[in-house]
């Protein structure tokens, strides 16, 4: 926040003096300006809360602009259902799975942080991803067979409201193991988010490819 005008700014009065002088102020504009809440319209004005609009030629009105409701940071996900399944996709036969999660309440609080149920949502990398080390995705699949890994479920609902993304989260690919999803031909695919620069996107990727330390998980935190 930046620091309030005190009258002890002199060179910001002065300032102010050669502006009006500089835009033709009268003594009886200075007092105009002075009266009342006008300095506070005026100020609304410069911070975007609010316009100028001609009422009539010798009169100014502030109007304020309607501001747009606050965002939810905190919903209500049915993880039990099935997600949104990607085109080519499908969610039957060998080797898919989606793991049942119930319904989970996920929050973003004032720390930056996402949780769920409470429980925070960590980005976990194996030790096979450390260290300059990388992991097939079917061995790290294995990995994270006993682990609370999240479901694409959430994923659905983080992409359908990036406000409760984890900034921290813009770097890398995280990945939610709680889905499995198959081709027609038989490969297994898992969905994950990642931040394009500009805005967030989802994608999928194929089981038999590498991934080291750029491909994260999320689970919740033990």
């Amino acid at each position: 926040m930046a620091d309030k005008f005190t009258f002890s700014s002199a060179g910001e009065i002065q300032m102010i003096e050669f502006a009006l002088a500089r835009n033709g102020y009268s003594h009886e504009l200075v007092s105009a300006l002075a009266a009342g809440d006008q300095l506070g319209g005026i100020r609304e004005v410069l911070l975007g809360n609010a316009k100028i609009v001609p009422v009539q030629e010798s009169q100014t009105a502030f109007v304020t602009q309607p501001q747009p409701a606050p965002l939810p940071m905190s919903i209500v996900v049915d993880c039990d259902l099935n997600p949104n399944i990607p085109s080519g996709l499908y969610l039957t036969g060998e080797g898919t799975e989606h793991r049942k999660m119930g319904k989970i309440t996920l929050e973003k609080r004032e720390d930056g942080k996402l949780y769920a149920n409470g429980k925070e949502v960590v980005r976990y990398l194996s030790p096979n991803q450390k260290n300059g080390k990388v992991i097939q995705g079917h061995k790290l699949r294995k990995e994270l067979k006993d682990v609370q890994v999240l479901n694409a479920c959430i994923m659905d609902a983080l992409f359908a409201n990036p406000q409760l993304i984890p900034d921290e989260w813009r770097s890398g690919y995280t990945y939610f193991w709680g889905t499995t999803f198959r081709s027609a031909r038989g490969r297994l695919y898992v969905e994950y988010l990642c931040w394009s620069g500009i805005r967030w996107l989802w994608n999928f990727s194929w089981l038999d490819y590498d991934r080291n330390s750029r491909y994260p998980a999320a689970l919740l935190a033990s």
